[in-house]
């Protein structure tokens, strides 16, 4: 008999499946030998007596055989794909959908093409759920049910991949994408910060689609009503106004002309928007002694030298006994928040970024800061009456600050991969279907498909490098171009430094900021009610980054000046 191995199928490449890698090898044929029994017909003749005469007849028997035959190669995954793309969801499939919003129709066109490349694979584009869609998708993933391929932002799904939630795509992104004629790795297809955006583990579990960006929207009839021509006040090079003195000016004109200047929106001074960028202007300096902490060798150093992490921030905190906000250059970037206050619409702090929209777009606000993700739906609303445009936040000078590098750091933008990137559920691992939903990511991830699906409505930019993009997106991203290598901002932010943005450390933060803004504390009231709470936040941080305390950790304590012990 003769007996031949198979291979075992190609998404073993999967790094770092451990069981879950053998639980699929186990599942494959060994020999390619298969035994057949089945019926068959055939004619004989035979002689028979028929009223004493002898014939020569013809009949049909049947009879039973048994066939030793090759068994053909594997097709192959057979069956149905769930696939929920979020944003780009085809108009088609959503279950009321509003008839106003603009329509989409690519991600459709694409799954009907690459289905008629798969015979006997129905790759269907699905509804999101009622509710809370984060909640319902953590049960679906626990309960190994939910899409096979669905939407997480780019860092949950390292998040995912780390817990064995999604399919780590490490081994996959080493490959070319089959689709295309470029032999580079799929990885290196994506733009920055991609190759940064890996998990503790270092496992990346999804792949993006596009980059998100944030800017300020400005009211251009209103602007060159108080004498600021924006065609020729913006800098092309800095895509921005020339400084921040220059902004401040511009508010200043705005307010003696009965205007309401800036609208922050709901993340712009609420979030680490602003905290951020000021503290990458003016807190350069904190690198010098506080980028200590190099040691993390899966990731490049490239992106460890020359910033100063949270984990740097903490050793600080815990090691040299560093108040964070009780230094000059953080004090500084809360006086210019200060100032810039006073230009801010009323009712701010209640976070109503509707109401904020509405004062931009009604024409009673000068600039509105929110995401690219805004455009296509400015462009249609029938409430703004002027022209709008749109660009990123200026550089703070030795003008307007002692602490301003000369010449100043440019702003670091605001964005990246917040936006639509898709993970494969753990379950496709038993399902048998990896190969088939990495190939379908594959097929939307080329640069003419990509391009396709990010055009089809102006909000965001393709992550395919060789994808364009469309001009009224593209001038509100100049801030990635200054992100240091993978995307690292220079020095962390605070929202960041003793806690989660969105826990009680980040509503610690968001609390102050209102307080401050808005009067009812002095800087001194401020820093010595957020220092309070460092004693208490800190530790809980620690035992949820360090090693020593967590299994998902990735701050090694021994690596630090001192181990502190909480």
């Amino acid at each position: 008999m003769k007996v031949r191995k198979l291979g075992r199928r190609e998404f073993l490449r999967i790094a770092g499946l451990g069981s879950a890698a053998a639980v699929v090898a186990a599942c494959q044929p060994e020999t390619v030998v298969e035994t057949v029994v089945k019926e068959v017909e055939k004619v004989v003749k035979e002689t028979v007596i028929v009223e004493g005469e002898s014939k020569v007849v013809e009949k049909v028997v049947k009879e039973t055989v048994i066939v030793e035959k090759e068994a053909e190669e594997a097709v192959g995954f057979q069956g149905e794909i769930e696939f929920y793309a979020q944003a780009y969801t085809p108009t088609s499939v959503l279950v009321n959908p509003d008839p106003d919003a603009p329509k989409r129709y690519a991600m459709q066109v694409l799954s009907d093409a690459w289905n008629d490349l798969h015979p006997g694979v129905d790759l269907k584009c699905i509804p999101a759920p009622t509710g809370d869609y984060h909640a319902w998708l953590d049960t679906q993933l626990l309960g190994g049910t939910g899409p096979d391929v669905f939407w997480k932002w780019l860092g949950s799904l390292g998040t995912f991949a780390d817990q064995g939630k999604v399919v780590p795509l490490n081994d996959y992104l080493e490959l070319p994408n089959k689709y295309t004629e470029d032999d580079t790795a799929w990885k290196n297809t994506f733009k920055n910060p991609f190759l940064d955006s890996y998990s503790p583990k270092g496992l990346w579990g999804g792949i993006p689609l596009d980059l998100v960006s944030t800017g300020i929207y400005a009211n251009v009839d209103m602007l060159a009503e108080v004498g600021v021509d924006l065609t020729t006040e913006i800098d092309p090079e800095l895509g921005s106004p020339t400084s921040w003195a220059v902004w401040m000016d511009w508010h200043e004109a705005l307010k003696d002309a009965g205007y309401m200047a800036f609208c922050p929106g709901w993340h712009g001074v609420h979030e680490w928007w602003y905290w951020g960028i000021m503290t990458g202007m003016l807190c350069r300096g904190w690198i010098d002694f506080m980028d200590v902490l190099n040691y993390h060798e899966g990731r490049p150093m490239e992106f460890q030298e020359g910033v100063v992490s949270t984990e740097e921030v903490d050793d600080a905190h815990w090691c040299m006994d560093w108040k964070p906000f009780d230094n000059p250059e953080q004090r500084e970037v809360w006086r210019l928040f200060a100032e810039w206050v006073p230009y801010f619409a009323e009712g701010w702090a209640t976070r109503d970024t509707d109401a904020q929209y509405q004062a931009w777009a009604g024409g009673e606000a000068a600039f509105w800061w929110d995401g690219s993700w805004a455009i296509a739906n400015i462009s249609q609303d029938d409430m703004r009456e002027f022209e709008f445009t749109s660009f990123w936040l200026p550089p703070v000078t030795k003008e307007t600050s002692e602490f301003a590098a000369d010449p100043p750091h440019l702003p670091i933008g605001v964005g990246g991969y917040g936006s639509l990137s898709y993970g494969i559920n753990h379950k496709c691992i038993q399902k048998g279907n990896v190969e088939e939903c990495v190939d379908w990511l594959m097929w939307i991830s080329t640069p003419e498909h990509d391009e396709m699906i990010v055009n089809e409505q102006p909000s965001f930019i393709p992550s395919n490098k060789k994808a364009k993009a469309l001009p009224e997106v593209e001038n509100m991203f100049v801030g990635e171009t200054r992100l240091v290598a993978g995307g690292t901002h220079p020095v962390s932010n605070m929202f960041g430094w003793f806690g989660d943005s969105q826990q009680r450390w980040g509503d610690t933060l968001k609390r102050n900021i209102e307080l401050f803004g808005l009067g009812e504390q002095t800087l001194e009231e401020t820093i010595a009610e957020i220092d309070s709470q460092v004693p208490v936040m800190a530790p809980e941080l620690l035992r949820e980054a360090a090693i020593q305390y967590s299994d998902t950790g990735s701050w090694d304590l021994t690596q630090w000046e001192c181990q502190p012990e909480v």
